[in-house]
């Protein structure tokens, strides 16, 4: 479907009364989007996350995870995202998805439709996201909630970084192996995370609205 058809649909989904709005499921199932680009996430569990191979988290019972997705190319219909950014946390107390503050209007609607359909969560937001990606490590901030940094996990050659391929969790091809040098996040809905020393993820993902499963 052309994007000049369902732009008027987009506007309505950047505000409501009551601030941002949720995306509208028809106007979902009707417009065909892709994105491409690098996965860095981590979370709660010890390195390798055993959520990565179909068992239950450890060491602790729980999975909390802090991600972002750096579109390096993506579009909504006839609408670009070429470098635009998505991140979300599934925190203590609930999930937040936060939308690239660089987006125009009409592609922040369209982020918004996009994580929708990912993840439904409780809470959509706006901010600044920086989502660095080396060839040692990866880093994600969060305009002023927190952010992560992470080293990769280095083989017995002592340089290649382990990789994981088909993992459980995530659909990444092929998933780098790091550990978190700090995780700190706080946001106004409760949510806390403060921790080092565990899991992190990184790969190349390529999702599209008919993906059978994101994570």
């Amino acid at each position: 479907m052309r994007f000049l058809s369902t732009g008027a649909a987009i506007l309505l989904l950047v505000f409501s009364a009551g601030g941002l709005a949720a995306a509208d499921k028809s106007t979902k199932d009707t417009v065909h989007w892709e994105i491409q680009g690098d996965l860095s996430e981590v979370c709660t569990c010890a390195v390798p996350c055993t959520c990565n191979f179909n068992e239950g988290p450890s060491p602790h019972h729980y999975c909390r995870s802090m991600f972002s997705l750096a579109i390096e190319k993506g579009h909504y219909g006839d609408l670009k995202l070429d470098g635009l950014h998505l991140a979300g946390v599934h925190g203590n107390k609930t999930k937040v998805w936060y939308i690239d503050a660089s987006a125009n209007p009409e592609q922040a609607g369209a982020l918004r439709a996009i994580a929708d359909h990912i993840l439904k969560s409780e809470h959509i937001e706006t901010a600044a996201i920086t989502q660095k990606v080396g060839d040692t490590g990866n880093h994600l901030q969060i305009g002023e909630k927190g952010g992560f940094e992470a080293d990769y996990v280095i083989g017995m050659d002592g340089k290649t970084p382990i990789v994981v391929e088909n993992n459980s969790s995530w659909n990444i091809p092929r998933s780098i192996k790091g550990k978190t040098k700090y995780v700190r996040y706080k946001d106004q809905y409760g949510n806390k995370l403060d921790f080092k020393d565990s899991n992190s993820n990184e790969g190349k993902f390529d999702w599209t609205d008919t993906t059978g499963n994101y994570f």
